[in-house]
């Protein structure tokens, strides 16, 4: 009944202190793993077709989308409608392009509009950003089926290749399937169609004795969602009680911004680390749970033969709480997005590539200020951090200790810039963004400016061992793969 989820979602709104539209997400989030566990069990892809599956992922999702977007949903089928009608009657040659301009025209005008009302974050901003990833990339991947020569696909191209306008149910399940409706992720269209079909259930084989085993039928999954659900649940048991020691608003209270310069600094730090993070780590994990839960998001085996259950995730933990650079902070967070960037941007742009990306993602997250204040500073410090490494790391790659000396100082400096600028993402408006950094003296940014005169100043060493060399010579995203190449299973992809 209506009313009674309502009920939950008032009263968890309540209890966690939460504005209503907020408290809805990680609900329906929760719901959503909880109905994919009897969607993967009794409509397993052995035991009805894909119709039926199409059918009921569509009718949970517009069934979520009714407390997630409310008459929001209206904006997203306008989207999807009009693209779809473009993707069928445009020449496939020059179709994708046009659908892009649509698709991210529309996004743009609601973008707009949320930044004039003052309310970011809002939901049908979120799932219009979703719809408009998908709907580029399957542009893109029925452009490349029908229209390109084969000899030029990358790697990534090649493997999302739609040979066929879906029909109009694969397309509305496609954007609308209940598991990633709420806040994502990205998938592509290929992933999806193999996943509603079955063609993603992949046996594990070994050769004993001369003779092919099965030691997989198909890759289990159980022991996956119970440990993302145990990471949920701790991530909700350390960060709730921190929310309202450390919250994001104490940055520019008075009793902070009147304490030392090095408190109010590792204070934006730990805020990063035990308030903001937990937020993404929550909602990704339990997205990614409903998809797993399901069925969906397996990426093949490793060496062992442990099936991988990573396709939409969208962070790689460990390597990015390692990161010594922004760099490889941005290959290993927000994953799916940055396939869907290299997928219909960076590699098909024929120049400025690294730029252009950059643009299509700050006006893909929208017009806020703390957008534009987060992007200005995030590229400058990739490339203060890059002249920065063909300065100085030479000098300390002598022995391991100044090499672990160097590593450690690069990471401690790198997250404590970072949280500063991450700080003025997260408050958006100019006023809060300016009382901050006025209240630190632009530190950020002043920093930035000086260590790149200084790195300009000085040459860099005519020689890098080639090691040193080829780590470098990245760009933002040119080098980030797609998570089936990252770690290219042995079988099953």
């Amino acid at each position: 009944m209506v009313p009674s989820l309502w009920n939950v979602i008032l009263r968890i709104s309540a209890l966690l202190k939460l504005p209503v539209d907020k408290a809805t997400v990680p609900v329906i989030l929760v719901l959503a793993i909880v109905l994919a566990i009897p969607y993967r069990i009794f409509l397993h892809p052995s035991r009805v077709d894909a119709t039926t599956r199409h059918i009921v992922a569509i009718g949970l999702g517009f069934y979520f989308s009714y407390y997630l977007h409310s008459w929001g949903v209206v904006v997203l089928l306008i989207q999807a409608s009009l693209c779809y009608i473009l993707m069928v009657y445009l020449n496939p040659t020059y179709m994708p392009k046009v659908v892009f301009a649509v698709a991210m025209g529309i996004l743009t005008v609601v973008n707009f509009r949320e930044f004039l009302h003052d309310r970011p974050g809002d939901s049908v901003v979120r799932a219009l950003m979703i719809f408009t990833a998908k709907i580029t990339s399957l542009a893109w991947s029925i452009h490349d089926g029908f229209a390109r020569d084969r000899m030029r696909y990358s790697d990534l191209q090649s493997k999302k290749i739609v040979r066929r306008i879906p029909s109009v149910l694969e397309y509305i399940s496609y954007l609308f399937h209940f598991q990633g409706l709420a806040i994502g992720p990205f998938c592509f269209y290929k992933d999806y169609i193999d996943f509603i079909e079955g063609k993603h259930l992949v046996p594990y084989k070994i050769i004993k004795d001369g003779k092919e085993v099965s030691i997989h039928k198909e890759p289990p999954v159980t022991a996956v969602v119970l440990q993302k659900i145990v990471i949920s649940i701790m991530i909700v048991a350390i960060s709730a009680p921190l929310t309202s020691i450390i919250p994001l608003e104490g940055n520019i209270d008075e009793s902070v911004l009147k304490s030392p310069f090095i408190y109010r600094m590792l204070y934006s730090w730990a805020c990063l680390w035990f308030v903001i993070h937990p937020v993404y780590f929550l909602v990704w994990t339990l997205a990614d749970t409903a998809s797993n839960a399901s069925g969906f998001g397996f990426n093949g085996y490793d060496t062992h033969g442990t099936p991988r259950w990573d396709l939409l995730s969208n962070i790689n933990l460990k390597p990015y709480l390692l990161s010594s650079n922004l760099k490889l902070s941005i290959d290993n967070w927000h994953m799916s997005v940055n396939r869907w960037l290299k997928y219909v941007s960076y590699e098909r742009l024929p120049y400025q590539k690294q730029s252009l990306t950059i643009l299509l993602s700050l006006v893909w997250h929208g017009f806020l200020p703390g957008y534009i204040w987060f992007y200005i500073g995030g590229v400058t410090l990739i490339f203060t951090q890059k002249r920065g490494r063909y300065v100085i790391r030479p000098h300390f790659i002598t022995s391991r200790l100044m090499k672990f000396l160097y590593d450690l100082a690069t990471w401690a400096g790198h997250w404590i810039i970072l949280s500063y600028l991450v700080t003025m993402f997260q408050f958006r408006d100019n006023a809060r963004i300016v009382k901050f950094g006025r209240a630190n003296y632009f530190w950020g940014q002043v920093v930035m400016v000086i260590l790149i005169i200084l790195f300009h100043l000085k040459k860099p060493p005519k020689k890098l061992d080639s090691k040193d060399g080829n780590q470098d010579k990245t760009s933002l995203l040119g080098s980030n793969q797609d998570n089936s190449q990252r770690n290219k299973p042995v079988k099953g992809d």
